[in-house]
């Protein structure tokens, strides 16, 4: 019935076609919902695709079969085709050539991007697998039954006995999971594999074939029909559902059935839940690239498929033989994803690679040699480029960077032969030119770099004498912001650019900091340090030096007193020390029952609790100073203890606690135990605790209730009463269950703070919490953690209250 539906749908013209493009594009429909519903009625990938392209850049009749289309609206009405959402309509703003992502290749030449299709859209390796009209995953049925096929209602059996007797029995599977033979009753197949079945089997028709039992006769149990059994494609897929599929059928064939898998989707994690466990993951690569039939798992009924978003896409374009997107697993490296490109193309430049990434804040560039690709791991967003080796050599070039008004290539030569008659045809200086001093970056006969200093100012107003030009010479202009990076050093601390840069001769300390973009704010002018390697091939004992440590006064990124320049040697580390005056601001903030609420700047590293209360004028007549919250941001060492925490999960090592070992992991906050109470009456006390960056109190209205939950009849919220004991409260809540355990009823208080006993003094606000009796005969470290935690979530609840009250 369904092939008879999809040969019906596949006479649709193209007129019909575009007229429900147009249709469901006037409802609101995106390009993608409309492309999946014609695929169901059975149009063919390549002809959904042209027709909807054709809609977009309006190459369609004015009328459809009565439905009238503005063409141009088609291509400029965002409501026309498809209600993209703003990345979308991004990416489609930015794609020229009806959506095609170009670049520029040689001469200005537009090239199309062999990373995006036509339509603009990332090209990933193997998304096309499951939606190939060539490749349909259908399982064989005619092949041998495996004996580790596990037999279920539905299926069909084919009994066949010979020798001293004849018989051919066929039986199938009820849904009870039994097959009745005449005279030997029902017999359990269901749950057992061919071969188990067929020695059950044996055994029962001998009661009735004697033979069988003598070894007169031989039995052999063979598949007739095949039942069908029922699974759950979800996640990222095209179509997800629930799908009936031929018990033969594997994996591959339910994503082949579901659409395949989508952009977003993970070809490399695809999970098998089997009863609610995880049964087995799928990493669809492993077939793809080296056939491993393995790879594809057999189906149960009942089995769920969950395909994840992925974790890494990576692309790899430039001199590989198959430019793409790939997705990568944790711990593959540069090295897998030019093997997974095919390899090197012809004419790659096999000696480096570079990679481009954004850290978040910028975008950043890794040359790796070759020899450093299987160390190299990959991030989310990489993007590696495999260099050509066409040589790039100039006989008469020279180039000018950085402060002129026409920075670029020049003709030596001619009307060029100085540098300043280089910056003269680059248009002169700008403003905000360094002037104090250039850099002119040439080789030496060797073709090693070098470096020389020019003072460009004192040359262009002719007092100083003009410098000879050479064959690939390039003058970098530095301005008082940013330099153009030139140097093999490692430059750390307080400048604007830190890091390493590449080593050339009679480079100067000067020359470096300039490199680095400066000194940046909160440097220290008194103290900069370089420290230079021990390296004496002359010596023939061992020295307790580690370096040779240099400490030198600049000014504004040069010398003090314009001193000669501190030549710097290969490996030197140049650190710039932070001013001991430079301290940012370090805010923290006051709520609720205050009389001034709000954020408050330090004004010492000393300053506690109670100092912040007296500048926010003090707590109001309502306010629970008792019950008052700190919320604090996690600091790294903190964060440390998460991450710790996390890998013995991870590992196992925390076995069957694992749950609470989640639940006691921390988030980017948490509240601190607090008694602000007697903070406030002995200021400079151990508890008036020390505020730091971030801190948030919070003083809650006085509350008059208490609270009862846990191994209680009826949890409850009752009204205070001074000098009543837990048990009361206990007994407002209709007592004890047979479950409580009584010993260990513990309170916790608003501040988060908690106190284990039924003879604790309660407060207004308090939650008293009886815990349920177990059958060890204490409780286990998770459990503690666990008490600790609904300490720690009670204070976060007070302080998610008042953070919506001060909103």
């Amino acid at each position: 019935m369904l092939l008879g539906l999809q040969a019906a749908h596949a006479q649709l013209t193209d007129d019909q076609i575009l007229q429900y493009i147009a249709e469901g594009a006037a409802s609101g429909k995106t390009e993608r919902q409309i492309g999946n519903e014609l695929l169901q009625r059975g149009v063919t990938v390549d002809q959904a695709r042209q027709l909807i392209n054709a809609y977009r850049v309006g190459k369609l009749p004015a009328t459809l079969s009565g439905v009238t289309v503005n063409a141009s609206a088609a291509t400029t009405s965002p409501s026309t085709l498809r209600q993209a959402s703003a990345t979308e309509k991004e990416d489609l703003e930015s794609q020229p050539e009806g959506g095609k992502k170009v670049r520029k290749g040689p001469d200005d030449a537009d090239v199309t991007d062999p990373l995006y299709d036509e339509d603009g859209n990332k090209r990933i390796y193997g998304m096309d697998i499951f939606s190939s009209a060539h490749l349909s995953f259908e399982p064989n049925q005619n092949l041998a039954t495996p004996e580790d096929y596990v037999l279920g209602p539905g299926d069909e059996l084919v009994v066949s006995i010979w020798g001293a007797s004849e018989e051919t029995l066929k039986l199938g599977i009820s849904p009870e999971g039994t097959v009745k033979i005449t005279q030997v009753g029902p017999v359990v197949l269901s749950g057992l594999t061919i071969k188990e079945a067929q020695a059950r089997l044996k055994s029962a028709l001998s009661k009735t074939y004697s033979t069988l039992r003598s070894g007169a006769s031989k039995i052999s149990l063979s598949l007739g029909a095949v039942r069908t059994i029922q699974v759950n494609v979800l996640g990222e897929v095209v179509s997800p559902g629930t799908y009936r599929l031929s018990s033969f059928s594997t994996v591959f064939n339910a994503l082949y059935r579901a659409g395949g898998v989508k952009d977003i989707g993970s070809l490399r994690a695809v999970r098998i839940m089997r009863g609610g466990e995880l049964c087995a993951t799928v990493d669809v690569y492993d077939y793809i690239f080296h056939g491993k039939a393995g790879a594809d798992i057999s189906l149960r009924e009942g089995d769920v498929i969950m395909v994840p978003v992925y974790g890494t896409l990576v692309g790899v374009t430039g001199f590989v033989k198959r430019p793409m997107f790939y997705e990568m697993k944790e711990g593959e490296s540069l090295s897998d994803l030019v093997a997974y490109a095919g390899g090197l193309a012809d004419g790659a430049w096999p000696g480096e690679a570079h990679v481009e990434r954004n850290n978040g804040h910028e975008n950043q560039i890794h040359t790796v040699a070759e020899s450093a690709w299987g160390a190299f791991s990959l991030r989310d967003g990489d993007l590696a480029r495999v260099s050509g080796s066409r040589v790039d050599f100039f006989t008469n070039r020279v180039e000018v960077q950085g402060a002129v008004y026409r920075p670029g290539f020049f003709e030596l030569g001619g009307d060029i032969a100085t540098v300043r008659q280089l910056v003269e045809h680059a248009g002169g200086l700008l403003p905000e030119a360094f002037t104090a001093r250039a850099q002119l970056l040439r080789e030496k006969e060797d073709r090693t770099p070098e470096i020389r200093a020019v003072a460009i100012g004192a040359i262009m107003a002719g007092t100083a004498a003009d410098i000879l030009l050479r064959r690939g010479d390039v003058l970098v202009i530095s301005d008082k912001r940013e330099v153009e990076s030139k140097g093999d050093f490692l430059i750390a601390g307080y400048v604007r650019n830190p890091g390493n840069y590449p080593y050339a001769d009679n480079t100067t300390l000067e020359d470096l900091i300039l490199l680095a973009g400066g000194l940046a704010e909160g440097a220290s002018e008194a103290r900069v340090e370089v420290a230079r390697r021990i390296d004496d091939p002359s010596r023939t004992q061992a020295s307790d030096t580690l370096a040779q440590v240099f400490s030198l006064f600049v000014k504004n990124g040069l010398l003090e007193d314009g001193a000669e320049g501190f030549v710097l040697k290969p490996n030197d580390v140049v650190s710039v020390r932070r001013s001991p005056t430079y301290v940012e601001q370090r805010n923290v903030s006051i709520f609720g029952e205050v009389t001034f609420p709000g954020q408050y700047t330090l004004t010492g590293k000393q300053e506690c609790v109670s100092d912040l209360v007296r500048r926010a004028g003090g707590a109001t007549p309502n306010g629970n100073v008792r019950g008052a919250v700190l919320i604090r941001k996690i600091d790294p060492y903190e964060r440390n203890v998460k991450k710790a925490v996390s890998s013995l999960a991870s590992r196992g090592v925390v076995g069957r606690d694992s749950l609470i070992v989640e639940r006691m992991e921390l988030g980017d906050v948490y509240t601190v135990g607090l008694e602000l109470d007697k903070a406030l009456a002995k200021p400079g006390s151990s508890y008036d605790m020390v505020l730091r960056d971030g801190d948030e109190l919070i003083i809650p209205p006085a509350v008059t209730t208490v609270s009862i939950q846990g191994e209680v009849l009826y949890p409850n919220t009752v009204q205070f009463i001074e000098g009543k004991t837990v048990s009361y409260y206990i007994s407002q809540a209709g007592g004890y269950t047979d479950h409580a355990r009584r010993s260990k009823v513990y309170v916790v208080f608003m501040n988060g703070t908690v106190q284990v006993g039924r003879g604790v003094r309660l407060e207004p606000g308090a939650q008293i919490v009886v815990p349920a009796r177990v059958e060890r005969d204490k409780l286990s470290t998770s459990e503690w953690l666990a008490i600790g935690t609904s300490a720690a979530s009670i204070g976060t609840m007070v302080a998610t209250i008042f953070s919506l009250m001060k909103k």
